[in-house]
């Protein structure tokens, strides 16, 4: 088992929060969501910057993961100084929609289908509300997510996720939802913000049928449509200007029904027809030995992951996903 712990760094102004993840016999190295940069030549900067100090302070690779859309170029540049694309602990692809302007603005960039069934939902009664993370409302989003999962992606243990919805919301960047129909909970969401971009971190339905939304909680009666737009509405109260519904499939398989997202992705199109894809997690060797070998070894996982008897194990999700293809 890996433990891991934060540190702050800054390179100039920037400000940098690495995770510092031991790894057994084996070492420590850096996880960077980020760092916030917006182009190449920045990220190849900040990180000539962090080098020496991961060295000096026994870290023997640097993972960035910075939301710099997938390039050619980018990919060239980086790859030129050594750099390696490794499996991100975030996404590497997204749905992200433009919430400015006014609530009918808004809803006329959704699809014809969105918005019918936000209507929808409003006509049969959906109820979706904002709720405090309390330690009871928390477990009952815990217990949602955790039958949506049925073991297509792993999910953080409840005591982590309460821990992170309620700091988040008691600092008045995170919002805890719940949708009710005929007084029943059917689905529950997350939703955060930083800045002018809200994120959804979360969602999760009931299931009347296993790995079949069609008969309640998202499917029915228009309830995923309906907690999305009151999300929206949160974030746009907040001043955000960008809704990021956070993973699906890439622009060049949303459409492949094989795809274990492929319902996810074909539901966030509705908010938005485009797919934006990132360059994805980098390591960086700072000893390159080590790093070959913590590298080498998750690909391996990745690859014993494949096989269902395996993957039972580790909650990873056994079907093949074909954006993952490079890493096998």
């Amino acid at each position: 088992m890996r433990g891991l712990d934060p540190e702050y760094l800054f390179v100039d102004d920037l400000a940098i929060t690495a995770a510092r993840v031991r790894v057994p016999a084996i070492g420590t190295y850096w996880q960077i969501p980020g760092p916030g940069v917006t182009d190449v030549d920045d990220l190849c900067r900040v990180v000539d910057a962090l080098i020496p100090l991961a060295s000096a302070n026994g870290v023997f690779t640097i993972r960035v993961d910075p939301l710099i859309e997938n390039d050619e170029t980018v990919r060239a540049t980086l790859l030129a100084r050594g750099y390696r694309r490794t499996m991100t602990w975030t996404i590497d692809h997204s749905v992200v929609v433009d919430i400015s302007g006014t609530d009918e603005e808004v809803l006329g960039r959704f699809s014809t289908r969105a918005r019918r069934w936000i209507k929808r939902a409003a006509r049969d009664g959906v109820v979706v509300s904002r709720v405090d993370a309390t330690d009871e409302n928390c477990r009952l989003k815990y217990d949602l997510l955790k039958a949506t999962s049925e073991a297509r992606f792993v999910i953080p243990p409840l005591p982590a996720a309460t821990s992170t919805y309620q700091q988040v919301q008691s600092a008045g960047h995170g919002q805890l939802f719940f949708a009710h129909h005929e007084d029943t909970l059917v689905a529950a969401a997350y939703a955060m913000r930083l800045g002018e971009c809200s994120l959804y971190l979360t969602g999760a339905s009931v299931r009347k049928e296993p790995g079949n939304s069609a008969g309640n909680g998202l499917g029915a009666h228009g309830v995923g449509h309906a907690v999305q737009w009151e999300m929206i509405r949160w974030a746009r109260e907040a001043g955000c200007l960008r809704y990021d519904m956070y993973g699906a499939p890439s622009s060049e398989h949303i459409d492949d029904p094989a795809h274990p997202l492929h319902g996810v992705g074909q539901f966030k199109l509705s908010f938005n027809k485009v797919v934006t894809d990132y360059i994805g997690c980098w390591d960086v060797p700072v000893d390159r030995a080590r790093s070959r070998l913590l590298y080498e070894a998750e690909r391996t996982i990745v690859k014993l992951n494949r096989f269902e008897i395996v993957s039972r194990f580790t909650g990873h999700n056994a079907q093949h996903n074909p954006d993952l293809d490079w890493f096998r």
